[in-house]
C-alpha cells in the first residue's frame, strides 16, 4: 500500500467526527482517483497494521498512543504527515513558546498551571479581557476554550479547567477586530473563511493571512493546518490558534486534491 490515511479520535472531534472523517477520505479518493493504492482507517484498526517503509501515512490522530504508534513507523522508515513531533508541538504549552521564538505575532498569552493562586499572581493581566484556553490539546468540549473579563470569572473559568484535571492552561489576551478562520497546505493551498456579515479582505489581507499561517506552521512543523486570526483596527494580523488538519469542511473537494498532491510530492521525494 502506498499511502494510508488514519482517521482523528473521537474525543478529539467534538461535533467533527464525520467532517473530519470525511477529509481523510477525500484524500484517499483523490489519490485512487490518480492510480494510487489508497485508503483511510480508523486507528483501532491502524493498530492491527505493520506498513511497509515505503507507505506514506496521512493521519489526523492526536492522542498520545497514537502518535507513539506513529513515532515507530516512522523510525520503520515510513513518511507520516503531519509529522507525530509536529502534532506533539501544536498542544498550547509547546506552540506558544515556539511561535514567539520565532517571531509570529500571536497576542500576549500567558502559561501557567491551573492553580487557585494564579489569578493574584498574574495581577492587572487577569483583569483583562482574555481567552482561557487548556493548555495542552484543542478544544474537546466548550469549556476548554471561554472568554472573560474581570477576575471573578477569570478564576471561574479556571475553576472549571482545573475540575476537570487540566492541569495546564494558557490565557490569552483579547484583540478586538475580525476574526478568520483558514485553511492551508505546505504547498500553497490557502482558504480563508470569512464570518457571517463581516467584510471580504483585501487581496493584500489575504496575502499576509496567508503568510502568517505559513510562518506559525514552519514554526510548528505542520504541512497540513488551520487555524484563526483576528485583524484589529490598526490592520495588524495576530494568529490566535494554529491546528494541526483541521476538517477543511468549507473547501473540502479543493483541499483534498490539493492535499493528494502534496502527499504524492512527499512520496516521490521519500523515493527519490
Amino acid at each position: 500500500m502506498e499511502f494510508l490515511g488514519i482517521e482523528r479520535e473521537a474525543v478529539f472531534s467534538p461535533g467533527k467526527v464525520g467532517a473530519d472523517a470525511g477529509i481523510l477520505r477525500a484524500v484517499a479518493a483523490q489519490l485512487t482517483a490518480q492510480g494510487h493504492p489508497a485508503r483511510a482507517t480508523t486507528l483501532d484498526a491502524a493498530h492491527q497494521l505493520t506498513p511497509d517503509p515505503a507507505t506514506l501515512v496521512f493521519a489526523m490522530c492526536q492522542g498520545d498512543l497514537a502518535l507513539e504508534l506513529l513515532r515507530h513507523w516512522e523510525t520503520c522508515g515510513a513518511r507520516v504527515v503531519n509529522r507525530p513531533r509536529a502534532v506533539l508541538d501544536s498542544q498550547r504549552f509547546r506552540a506558544i513558546p515556539l511561535l514567539q521564538r520565532a517571531g509570529v505575532a500571536v497576542p500576549e498569552t500567558v502559561l501557567a498551571s491551573a492553580s487557585p493562586g494564579i489569578v493574584d499572581a498574574l495581577g492587572k493581566f487577569a483583569d483583562a479581557p482574555l481567552w482561557i484556553k487548556r493548555g495542552d490539546v484543542h478544544a474537546t468540549e466548550p469549556d476548554d476554550v471561554v472568554f472573560a473579563h474581570g477576575l471573578a470569572p477569570v478564576r471561574q473559568a479556571i475553576e472549571r479547567l482545573r475540575a476537570r484535571d487540566i492541569r495546564r492552561i494558557a490565557l490569552q489576551r483579547h484583540v478586538a477586530g475580525t476574526v478568520f478562520k483558514f485553511y492551508a497546505v505546505a504547498n500553497g493551498f490557502f482558504h480563508c473563511v470569512v464570518a457571517a456579515g463581516a467584510a471580504q479582505p483585501s487581496a493584500d489581507v489575504l496575502e499576509a493571512m496567508a503568510r502568517l499561517g505559513q510562518q506559525g506552521a514552519t514554526a510548528l512543523g505542520l504541512e497540513v493546518y488551520g487555524g484563526d486570526c483576528v485583524l484589529d483596527g490598526a490592520g495588524a494580523l495576530h494568529l490566535i490558534d494554529l491546528n494541526d488538519w483541521p476538517s477543511y469542511e468549507p473547501c473540502r473537494a479543493q483541499a483534498a486534491a490539493a492535499i493528494a498532491t502534496y502527499l504524492i510530492a512527499q512520496r516521490d521525494e521519500s523515493c527519490a
